[in-house]
């Protein structure tokens, strides 16, 4: 298996970086500088002695390449790391929040909530939710039914009048609707912010 490392091509005047054609391994063939220069637009447009190319080992490097961005010294072809993290643009840095905001509004409505109507506390994830769903239409269907088994996080399965579980899923509609509330504000304050600062002040 061919290990190649990569070429770094880079303007002999200001040492900015014009291609990186990176590492490649596998069935790969290493290519000549005339053949970079046709096959990448950067190259191809301009004046083959206007231009350094640096080569390479296979992996050598690996670790700053992923992480940092770089230029070349144009006297002396020394890579220059700038070892200042990447800042991420405003709207990206949004966005990161608003997923991470969603996350955790799902995690609050599946941990669950105490109801104050029989003072247990049951969990709401997605099959709780079914489940509530179906128990519900059950005893719309049936008028009849006087009472319902459940099962809480705290006492595990107790019996429910009809009237306390018709109470419970009101509590457990309230409680979505809270933390969903929650997050739609969370949301629109993200969306208002207009620095990166004010952004991670936000918190769930």
């Amino acid at each position: 298996m061919n290990q190649i490392g990569r070429k770094i091509y880079f303007d002999k005047l200001t040492g900015n970086v014009l291609v990186d054609t990176g590492e490649r391994m596998g069935a790969v063939v290493e290519t000549t500088q005339e053949q970079d220069f046709q096959a990448y637009a950067a190259l191809a447009e301009r004046v083959p002695s206007t231009v350094g190319c640096l080569q390479l080992e296979y992996g050598q490097d690996a670790d700053k390449f992923s992480q940092y961005r770089y230029r070349v010294d144009p006297e002396t072809s020394a890579i220059i790391w700038d070892l200042t993290p990447p800042t991420a643009p405003l709207e990206e840095v949004k966005q990161a929040k608003i997923d991470f905001l969603n996350t955790e509004c799902f995690k609050a409505i599946y941990a669950g909530f105490t109801s104050a109507t029989t003072s247990h506390t049951f969990r709401f994830n997605e099959e709780d939710q079914a489940n509530f769903n179906q128990q519900s239409t059950l005893l719309l269907l049936k008028p009849e039914i006087p009472e319902v088994q459940w099962r809480t996080e705290d006492a595990g399965i107790v019996t429910l009048t009809r009237e306390q579980f018709i109470e419970v899923v009101l509590e457990a509609g309230q409680h979505k609707q809270q933390q969903i509330g929650k997050y739609w504000l969370l949301k629109a304050e993200v969306e208002a912010a207009e620095t990166k600062e004010e952004v991670d002040a936000i918190i769930w």
